[in-house]
């Protein structure tokens, strides 16, 4: 009898062992402060991902410093993680995809792809670098276009229009030298091919609402014909509302304004109005990339994949946002069940299924 309960102790302790080994640490860089109304969303939902996967995550914070995204790097491989999710913000990735190498530690790029200088130079993920494992982007230039048209047309129905027939457009971008900023500007401008609008001037305001709210006055300015004010980002979009509120104009009635993120802020704006619409579901990404780190950690690759991939973006306007609202607006991300996503628990699942669309599909 004492035998067998020795014996049933010992399995428990293997078991108890072989799982504390087995579990993993993750850390994510992001770019910005704690409780940012975009980066706060990616940790918590993240967070969400990793608590139901058995894996813990630590956040390193760069607020807004490029060299503290090295510096934020150092400390996660110092701490022993098993792997570091970054974006690549001012151009740090490709620094940072080198340090993995010499410190033989896995990563993986998400949110903002490799400037343009440093892709011939890093190449493709595992291919000149091993550790970095993968990378999955937004679809940034699609969000950037569908936002843009989505707003026209809602100026165009309410008649909004110049003396030239057209709808005018004010645009408010991020940061010059970072790449999501650089393909939402590429998808603003191809919408703006359309014969019944006109781009006016397209500036930087750094992802900072202040800033937004500034450099759109300023610009109103210079063309008070316009009716819509395109935003690359929820937070300044935000800005232009309150600059348009400032003009005694109406938002929502006299000007146009949205964003990309998806915000919690952005969409208790469209649900009140005053934006018009927020794009986006890209926080997401670091709980999707939590799922194939976890499946890769567990000997399942996702290399079938695809090791460079694409986010979906949906843009949602006041109807949609009043139910994602209801079921998320509190980031109860809990609800959520990350097992389904991933193959190591699905042996039937032959294809990630990410996306804003899956969730709401969800079972409440």
């Amino acid at each position: 009898m004492v035998a067998s309960i020795r014996h049933i102790s010992l399995i428990c302790l293997l078991v108890i062992t072989t799982c504390t080994v087995n579990a993993k640490t993750l850390a994510l860089i992001t770019t910005r402060s704690a409780g940012d109304s975009f980066w706060g969303p990616v940790e918590e939902f993240m967070h969400a991902a990793c608590k139901d996967l058995g894996m813990e995550l630590k956040v390193f914070y760069a607020e807004g410093r490029r060299e503290n995204m090295i510096s934020a790097f150092q400390k996660a491989i110092t701490e022993k993680v098993d792997a570091v999710v970054f974006p690549n913000f001012q151009k740090s990735a490709y620094q940072l995809i080198k340090a993995s190498e010499d410190a033989k530690v896995p990563v993986f790029l998400f949110n903002s792809g490799i400037s343009s200088e440093h892709v011939n130079d890093v190449g493709k993920p595992r291919e000149k670098y091993k550790y970095w494992l993968g990378e999955m982007l937004p679809d940034d230039k699609g969000a950037g276009a569908n936002l843009a048209n989505t707003l026209v047309d809602m100026a165009k129905s309410a008649g909004k229009l110049g003396k030239d027939g057209k709808v005018h457009v004010i645009a408010i971008s991020g940061h010059s030298a970072d790449g999501a900023a650089i393909e939402r500007n590429k998808g603003l401008k191809a919408a703006m091919k359309r014969s019944d609008a006109v781009l006016k001037q397209v500036v930087p305001a750094n992802w900072d609402k202040d800033t937004a709210n500034l450099k759109f006055s300023k610009l109103y300015e210079r063309y008070p014909e316009a009716s819509v004010g395109w935003a690359a980002s929820d937070l300044m979009s935000i800005g232009i509302v309150d600059a348009i509120k400032k003009l005694g104009k109406t938002p929502g009635q006299d000007i146009f304004t949205g964003g990309v993120d998806l915000s919690k802020e952005g969409m208790e704006a469209v649900s009140q109005g005053t934006m018009s619409v927020t794009a986006g579901g890209h926080f997401m990404e670091g709980g999707w990339v939590a799922v194939m780190l976890y499946d890769y950690f567990n000997g399942i690759d996702f290399v079938d994949e695809g090791l460079s991939m694409r986010s979906k973006m949906s843009v949602i306007t006041k109807d949609a946002v009043q139910e994602y609202l209801k079921r998320f607006g509190k980031g109860n991300w809990e609800t959520i069940d990350f097992k389904q996503f991933s193959k190591k628990h699905n042996s039937d699942l032959k294809k990630y299924n990410f996306g804003l669309d899956t969730v709401m599909a969800q079972p409440q």
